[in-house]
């Protein structure tokens, strides 16, 4: 599998230790909950292996229609309650889950049955046309988006009892988001969470860079050796994009659009023949046959 997030900095856990001790410090007379949000769905065994017995662990499927998932669900694991042992703990946890994108942290005056409770209602998302899919909050790749997702009534509610939410950017840094620690939360007015058409598209269309990814590596893994995880990510999101302005619609067209933008130069996309390509389908013209147009001396010219 093909994960297009680079694995964290060495310091990643020392600066959510950090940042946890200075919001601390903010809420003085209230008790603070560390947390790892671990997607069991990347690696199964993690949570049943040895190191892991001890471990207080709480699955955010537990009684509920997806409790099926078992061992794949997202799951909370309780840190140790004195700040001395919380950093050695997410160095553990960070090494443990090896740079794959199922681990973020959270930091809330809510114990884990509470903190479970309240995050429920947002576990399966419901469209206007009654469509509904479970939303994975446990997977880093997508957890931004998610959030974004949110409107703003639904934000500050989901957001409400946490002191902060961290997370590995697609460069392996660290990616935070501040809530307002309230130590009581009323219950949501749903209990799966509502999603206009919009958001559901804009999440659809934020997830396609990695599926794209994916099916690369299964069939061209060279193509993702010349750059970072990170950079063919971005690449891929920004070549989606123009291939949806130009309206190259069809998934094989723009999958065949990304393994251009790996394979040749960062910006053929400029090259006069391919402007040339780029207007035809805007203006209807099927993209193979556009492709079969292209002259011999774009080959040529875009060679990296």
């Amino acid at each position: 599998m093909y994960f297009a997030i680079e694995p964290t900095h060495p310091e990643w856990a020392a600066q959510v230790h950090q940042v946890l001790t200075e919001r601390c410090a903010l809420f003085p007379d209230t008790p603070m909950h560390l947390f790892a949000l671990v997607d069991g769905a990347f690696d199964e065994q993690l949570l049943g292996s040895r190191a892991w017995i001890r471990q207080p662990k709480l699955s955010l499927y537990a009684q509920t229609a997806l409790q099926g998932f078992g061992a794949a669900a997202p799951h909370l694991l309780t840190a140790p309650p004195s700040p001395a042992q919380q950093l050695p703990w997410l160095h553990k946890i960070t090494a443990a889950c090896a740079g794959k994108p199922m681990l973020s942290v959270l930091a809330s005056p809510l114990d884990a049955q509470a903190l479970q409770q309240h995050l429920r209602p947002y576990l399966v998302a419901r469209t206007p046309d009654t469509l509904e899919w479970p939303l994975r909050w446990a997977d880093t790749r997508v957890l931004p988006a998610l959030l974004d997702a949110l409107e703003k009534l639904h934000r500050q509610h989901f957001m409400a009892p946490l002191l902060a939410w961290w997370s590995a950017r697609r460069d392996g840094g660290l990616c935070q988001w501040i809530g307002d620690a309230t130590s009581t939360v009323d219950p949501a007015e749903f209990d799966k969470l509502p999603l206009s058409d919009a958001a559901f598209t804009a999440l659809v269309d934020a997830a396609e860079a990695d599926a794209v990814l994916a099916n690369i590596y299964e069939s061209q893994p060279d193509l993702l050796h010349r750059h970072s995880p990170a950079q063919n990510h971005a690449s891929l999101v920004q070549h989606l994009k123009l291939a949806s302005r130009h309206r190259i619609e069809a998934a094989p067209d723009r999958q065949h659009f990304c393994v251009l933008a790996l394979s040749l130069k960062e910006n053929f996309a400029d090259h006069p023949a391919m402007a040339t390509l780029l207007q035809n389908t805007r203006q209807g013209v099927a993209y193979q046959t556009a492709m079969a147009a292209l002259p011999p001396e774009f080959w040529q010219d875009t060679q990296p």
